[in-house]
């Protein structure tokens, strides 16, 4: 019975875009499991086995209680928001992550993806990571400004209202990286010099977590 109503108020809370699981409780057991998912920005494209999963698991391997938890990397090439909302169960299940690092909106926004679709997909992500009883943290991304050649600028509003939601949200770091000529790959996609810039930050905000 105490379940049941556990599973009720749980299923309430998603209904009403409530959040079952406040963000502030994060934590990693030492030999626990955070997962970087998302698109190209996840998987390291520009410097393949340099990207930020990887540089993140050696920051975690040199800090004292956190040298056994374990970055696993699961960036898909080209994925929108909708791709990764269809499978972000499947990849909880499968790893039980702790922690869930978040790329994505980018290839939306690029592509001019109904704005609407997108919020209401970032939203999903993040709601289906509490409901495993993971902490979600997003990477921010900036708005495409006329075209690609000419840039980026700030953060897109959506991920603002993502943190204003309680959401972890990590801001402008990406937008900086791909500001700056010395830290990208191509127009769109860090170097490993960019990607330590991303696993720095995402280590920080995982310092938050006990």
């Amino acid at each position: 019975m105490r379940l049941s109503c556990l599973l009720v108020s749980a299923l309430l809370l998603a209904a009403c875009g409530g959040d079952p699981r406040p963000s502030s409780s994060c934590r990693i057991p030492a030999d626990g499991k955070v997962l970087a998912i998302g698109d190209s920005i996840t998987r390291g494209h520009g410097a393949d086995g340099h990207g930020y999963p990887e540089q993140l698991q050696e920051l975690l391997r040199a800090s004292p209680g956190r040298a056994a938890v374990q970055v696993l990397n699961m960036g898909v090439d080209g994925e929108r928001s909708d791709g990764l909302l269809a499978r972000i169960d499947a990849a909880i299940a499968a790893n039980a992550p702790a922690v869930v690092l978040i790329t994505t909106g980018g290839n939306d926004l690029l592509r001019r993806v109904d704005e609407a679709s997108v919020r209401s997909n970032l939203g999903a992500i993040v709601q289906q990571v509490h409901m495993a009883g993971a902490w979600p943290v997003v990477f921010a991304v900036p708005k495409p400004t006329l075209s690609v050649a000419v840039g980026f600028g700030s953060d897109h509003e959506i991920y603002q209202e993502l943190a204003d939601g309680g959401t972890r949200v990590i801001p402008e770091v990406v937008g900086d990286v791909l500001a700056d000529d010395a830290l990208r790959s191509d127009t769109i996609h860090p170097n490993a010099n960019g990607y330590a810039r991303m696993a720095q930050a995402a280590f920080d905000a995982l310092s938050e977590c006990r």
